[in-house]
């Protein structure tokens, strides 16, 4: 009985060690395949990098990048070398003068004519030695009324109410030229002009009376112009009704 039991307890001693030995063997196998995929797959990469030349390089270290402010810098030093610096030459010479050739076309300008010319001259005291300067001034003088529109306003409406003014005269003279006249008639044709002729007197004062003030403002800075518009004044309503005078 002893014997049997002696027995039965080495084979289970003998098939615990079998087990053991089983399993030491598995655990290195399964270490030795690791190591060896390992190894393979060091080896693979640096064969497929050489055999890949036209693969492209691996990008540089951020650290041995050049810096973009070096860029800016260069750029910015461009931009300075490239603007004009004013110095104190520029600053003193003389702004440039208007000159005849730069207001050409205000040579044949009719605001003043030939006889305007001498009355300026002579209020002025232009002499031969001063003609170029008496040129400048006028034409300068003539290029500014064109485009006042303040003043080219009230001189239009003022030569309007003349030019209606000046009609009216002409009926009544081809109505009350044409022989002896009775004395109603002609009061007749007076009293149905009278309200027209009226309203037209008082359209040409106040349109006077607004351009004597706008030269007067002139007057404050720019005398020259102020004259020549007072003898445009006087030539155009000359010229506007030669045959009357309105009151």
């Amino acid at each position: 009985m002893i014997q049997l039991t002696r027995d039965f307890c080495r084979l289970a001693f003998a098939q615990r060690i079998l087990c053991a030995s089983a399993r030491s063997t598995s655990h290195f196998l399964i270490f030795f395949l690791l190591l060896m995929t390992a190894s393979c797959a060091s080896v693979a990469a640096p064969l497929q990098s050489s055999e890949n030349p036209n693969a492209k390089p691996a990008p540089a270290p951020a650290a041995q990048r050049p810096p973009a402010a070096s860029a800016d810098t260069t750029s910015l030093q461009k931009a300075v070398h490239q603007k004009k610096v004013i110095t104190e030459d520029d600053l003193s010479k003389p702004a440039k003068p208007i000159s005849l050739k730069d207001l050409e076309e205000e040579e044949n300008n009719p605001i003043c004519n030939l006889s305007c010319e001498a009355i300026l001259r002579e209020q002025w005291r232009f002499g031969p030695e001063r003609e170029a300067e008496f040129r400048n001034q006028l034409t300068l003088a003539r290029h500014e009324i064109t485009y006042d529109r303040v003043w080219n306003n009230h001189l239009e409406l003022s030569l309007k109410a003349l030019g209606d003014w000046c009609d009216v005269q002409r009926q009544k003279a081809q109505i009350l030229g044409k022989g002896n006249v009775a004395s109603y008639t002609r009061e007749s044709v007076n009293s149905r002009f009278y309200e027209r002729e009226q309203k037209l007197i008082l359209q040409h004062r106040n349109e006077i009376g607004l351009l004597t003030q706008h030269m007067q403002a002139i007057q404050r800075f720019a005398v020259f112009r102020a004259s020549l518009m007072e003898h445009e004044v006087r030539e155009a309503t000359t010229r506007g009704c030669p045959d009357y005078t309105i009151p």
